[in-house]
């Protein structure tokens, strides 16, 4: 089927192609993607557009994942650990809403998120044990608790309590490309 409203091509080019774009960082949330069946795509095609979903969401979080580690390990002060964080839950909100995307089917949809909170959790649990590696390194204590502190106060695990939103309709926001001034009357 060809789907001019998502830049033409079939459902799996379509997919492919915004899938690569995404994991790159060249395209941002939300995807607006045709809808998906296992009985909408041969079988071969479909297991290759699964292994290609995987693959996507593997690279955006490596690459997220390891930048918010490196800035968490430079950063000079908590207020910097903290905004690294920030990222590291937008990486994850990012991957999320790729795995959970509407037009996929629900019971992949599922098994999927289930897997990526799991991940969040042990990521989580992750940042925790090698805060508490530092003590038995020798790391000031109080040092040590403050970061404690900053990872407990902006845990990556905050993006499980989120309430799922579905992404918007296609066309809910048309740019202009141009800015306006709202002025009061």
């Amino acid at each position: 089927m060809n789907h001019t409203r998502w830049g033409g091509g079939s459902d799996y080019q379509i997919w492919a192609r915004t899938l690569d774009r995404w994991a790159g960082g060249e395209q941002t949330d939300p995807l607006h993607l045709p809808p998906l069946s296992p009985d909408s795509l041969p079988a071969d095609t479909w297991q290759r557009l699964l292994t290609r979903i995987a693959a996507a969401v593997d690279r955006r979080l490596q690459d997220g994942l390891d930048l918010m580690v490196r800035e968490v390990n430079d950063a000079a002060d908590e207020f910097s650990v903290g905004r690294a964080l920030t990222r590291g839950r937008d990486v994850l909100r990012s991957a999320r809403s790729v795995i959970t995307h509407t037009s996929l089917p629900a019971d992949f949809r599922q098994r999927m998120a289930a897997l990526m909170d799991d991940h969040t959790r042990r990521l989580q649990d992750e940042l925790e044990r090698g805060v508490q590696s530092l003590l038995a390194d020798g790391a000031d204590p109080h040092a040590v608790e403050t970061r404690r502190r900053t990872l407990r106060d902006n845990p990556l695990t905050a993006v499980l309590s989120e309430p799922s939103a579905a992404p918007p309709p296609v066309g809910w926001y048309e740019p202009t490309g141009g800015r306006r001034l709202v002025t009061p009357d």
